[in-house]
């Protein structure tokens, strides 16, 4: 089983080809016409249906560190308030459990050999994974929804890319000089990375690492987030999320969408991770999912499990 250190989150770049009609004259492809931020984000808000508790199946295959495993994750959800999940491998006996709440996380390992309870925070979670994470990022992971997209309209540009619409997040400066963009402009599928390496960065770098240690709203400064739509449904298809203070890209695909009774929701999604440990992939399909019904959200703590206060 992956190890949950590897709980990255992300996926693999998406390109769109046209081909030639059969008389061999060039196709002519319509261009979309540009939409403004905050339609953008106006449309994807619609798509947030009226739901107050979800259950899900997912079945996964996920490699981390030279390691591949094949798990089912049974999900429930009551929105905005606990996550509740169930883990079992291929063989399908139940590894881990986890149970999250707006400001708790708890994890229940079943391994054998390794059987403990973790209970902390999403501080603690963050340090772990060594990337951003919070209650409402898993949840608009299970809902298909884009990852740390914020409802500030004026922090984002919007870009037409081939026939899908991309919201940028803006970026300072200084942002700009350290990525090497400072004189040009960002396209939508350029690659990031801190280029810049002098003292001014290093001090740059420091005060991002201070605010993020106090939370502090600012300290997004060093995330680079991208969005693509399609152009006729407003699916969102990709997310590319750049931590340049961590040095890691999170790309989150999806695909196969629905229309389910909450809404269009994807079927399949690809997730990759890449930073200085390496790259975590998985491939996600979703097998069932049900809306409305009464969950629990069963988590007992056996009296011999090892208590930890680290992952």
């Amino acid at each position: 089983m992956i190890r949950l250190r590897a709980m990255g989150w992300a996926v693999a770049l998406v390109w769109v080809t046209a081909t030639g009609c059969l008389t061999g004259r060039r196709a002519t492809v319509a261009s979309l016409p540009l939409r403004e931020a905050p339609e953008l984000i106006e449309e994807l808000e619609k798509r947030d249906s009226d739901w107050s508790t979800l259950g899900v199946r997912f079945e996964s295959t996920a490699s981390a560190m030279g390691k591949v495993g094949t798990f089912t994750l049974n999900v429930r959800v009551a929105r905005d308030s606990v996550i509740w999940m169930s883990i079992s491998p291929a063989l399908g006996v139940e590894a881990a459990r986890m149970l999250l709440t707006p400001d708790s996380v708890q994890v229940l390992s079943k391994l054998p050999g390794s059987r403990f309870v973790f209970q902390g925070n999403y501080d603690m979670l963050e340090e772990a994974v060594q990337a951003p994470v919070s209650f409402d990022v898993v949840q608009d992971l299970i809902m298909g929804r884009p990852l740390m997209l914020t409802d500030k309209e004026d922090g984002y540009v919007s870009k037409v890319d081939g026939n899908q619409y991309v919201l940028m997040s803006k970026y300072d400066r200084n942002v700009r000089k350290l990525v090497g963009t400072d004189n040009k402009e960002l396209a939508p599928g350029d690659s990031l990375s801190i280029v810049i390496e002098d003292k001014k960065a290093e001090r740059l770098l420091e005060k991002a690492e201070k605010k993020a240690e106090k939370k502090d709203e600012d300290a997004e400064d060093l995330l680079v987030k991208r969005y693509w739509l399609d152009g006729k449904t407003f699916d969102p298809v990709k997310d590319v999320v750049d931590d340049l203070l961590r040095s890691r890209t999170v790309r989150v695909e999806r695909s196969d969408f629905d229309d389910t009774d909450i809404g269009r929701l994807p079927s399949r999604v690809r997730m990759t991770a890449k930073g200085p440990e390496g790259i975590f992939d998985a491939l996600i399909y979703t097998k069932r999912r049900r809306a409305g019904r009464a969950y629990d959200f069963p988590f007992n703590i056996p009296e011999d499990f090892e208590r930890r206060t680290e992952l």
